[in-house]
């Protein structure tokens, strides 16, 4: 009778756990469908055919898409919650992408964060009313060195800012040991910002710089001025536009090659230098461009560390690669971050803040400051390394590639966090001489002296022939009014 009543507990207590695990799910930990709550974001995209950076809003969405499956799969992260994305084509259009936001915060369900936008004058208007609305704003794309933490507190971004593309350049001087450096860039906020920041870590570092020369329409002039100055090694901010330009008027003045060495922020297309809209053949501007040094951004990390979507860098690759179809953008890695990031913010209001996410209100300043302090304790691996932010902005790394033979090839990377310049990832480096260019003309004095023994001939020889030449004048003078008369014989 025992033995029957123990094998009946027995029983009865696994098919308590096989009902409570049924209830769990496959993964074991997240409660079904029907017990979560949806909670939503705003996403901003420049998206449509012919827009103003739309390949960046198109190419993103695949990741977009990618991540939100992969955050509402995940067995800890928003556990009790289901995410999900409200978005708008801005058509990078200031007008249209404040239409946008006012539609959405008037219709639908209330949206707990931004998420963009890629073009500034886009960012920049919905940056600044946000504020009001006490939303923060996580952009996956913008990276004008404008906003700042001081100017925009509710501001933040996945991508780092153009300000950080300075430190990859300013490793490589230490590398090369170059002291003395010119500097040219595009008279833009986009472009002097960053330059000006160079500039002051340059005079931190004491290091020399020769010449800053900007320019608005005419690129030639400035060249010219850093030709006069000997200037050898030569930073460049610019876009993709004038870059052609820029190495076009290179060509012209004989500034490239052996002597001398560009280090250029180079954020552009595949490709670019082949377009030609300017008055040098393609060859030229190549040429021009042989062993030029530029830094973009690392579109994914290297390390092969698990991500918190518990996968790698080339993992999630393959998976975007099979959504994305013929598009893609340099930002799609840091779209995926940026929407973990998001749901990573949200997991920490929803465990700190006493009501559910669904009380969530607009111009609520409570609720500002929480998602505020969620961003800033933010702190997780990405796909495109490790995520976090300092003062609004994230240290990434940054990929380095260098022009050989007509093509742009990875030379190596530099990583923000640790500050390490690798230049052993990738192709080795290749300079148009035996060695890099050294940073200025060198002077070099060396004393000499003759040889005595010819010294003392050469200065015997020279003395005899003083004294002779002497004597020869004065004879000469001596002389001077006598004539030699030839006598002839008289006639017999």
């Amino acid at each position: 009778m025992r033995l029957t009543t123990v094998l009946g507990t027995v029983l009865t207590v696994a098919l308590l756990v096989l009902v409570l695990v049924g209830e769990r799910g496959a993964t074991g930990s997240r409660p079904g469908s029907s017990h979560r709550l949806d909670v939503y974001i705003a996403g901003f995209f420049p998206y449509g055919e012919g827009v103003e950076n739309g390949d960046t809003g198109r190419g993103v969405m695949p990741s977009v898409k990618l991540a939100l499956d992969h955050v509402n799969e995940h067995s800890t992260i928003l556990r009790n919650y289901r995410l999900h994305m409200w978005w708008n084509d801005t058509e990078c259009n200031a007008a249209v992408g404040m239409k946008s936001f006012f539609d959405m915060m008037h219709s639908g369900p209330h949206k707990l964060m931004l998420f963009g936008a890629a073009c500034t004058h886009v960012t920049d208007p919905i940056a600044k009313a946000s504020k009001h609305w006490h939303l923060t704003q996580l952009s996956y794309a913008d990276t004008h060195p404008m906003f700042t933490k001081d100017a925009f507190p509710n501001f933040f971004r996945v991508v780092p800012s153009e300000n950080a593309f300075n430190a990859p350049r300013l490793a490589l001087l230490k590398e090369f040991n170059w002291t003395r450096i010119g500097t040219i860039y595009q008279n833009e906020p986009r472009y002097s910002l960053p330059h000006n920041h160079m500039v002051a870590d340059l005079d931190a570092m004491g290091l020399d710089v020769v010449e800053t020369q900007s320019f608005v329409y005419d690129v030639e002039e400035s060249l010219r001025k850093l030709r006069e100055k000997d200037v050898r090694i030569i930073y460049g901010n610019f876009d993709e536009f004038w870059a052609r330009r820029v190495f076009c008027e290179a060509y012209k003045l004989d500034m490239f090659g052996r002597s001398y060495q560009w280090l250029v922020m180079g954020t552009y297309g595949n490709e670019w230098w082949t377009t030609n809209d300017t008055d040098c053949l393609v060859e030229n501007v190549a040429t021009a461009l042989e062993s030029t040094i530029l830094v973009d951004l690392l579109p994914l990390s290297t390390s092969g560390d698990i991500t918190i979507s518990g996968i790698t860098a080339d993992e999630y690759l393959t998976e975007y690669n099979s959504r994305r179809g013929s598009e893609y953008s340099r930002f799609h890695g840091y779209t995926y971050d940026g929407i973990w990031a998001v749901a990573s913010a949200i997991q920490y209001v929803s465990q700190r803040k006493e009501h559910a996410l669904t009380h969530f209100e607009y111009r609520k300043k409570d609720w500002e400051d929480i998602f505020l302090e969620a961003l800033k304790n933010t702190s997780f691996e990405g796909v495109t390394g490790p995520v976090r932010f300092y003062n609004n902005e994230r240290k990434a790394s940054f990929l380095l590639e260098q022009f050989q033979n007509g093509a742009e090839v990875k030379i190596g990377e530099y990583n923000s966090l640790t500050g390490r310049l690798d230049l052993s990832i990738g192709h080795p480096l290749k300079w148009v001489g035996r060695s890099p260019p050294k940073d200025r003309t060198l002077r070099i004095i060396e004393h000499s002296q003759v040889n005595i023994t010819i010294f003392v001939v050469l200065a015997s020889t020279s003395c005899v022939g003083i004294i002779m030449a002497t004597v020869f004048l004065a004879v000469n003078i001596k002389f001077r009014n006598q004539r030699y008369i030839k006598m002839s014989s008289p006639h017999l």
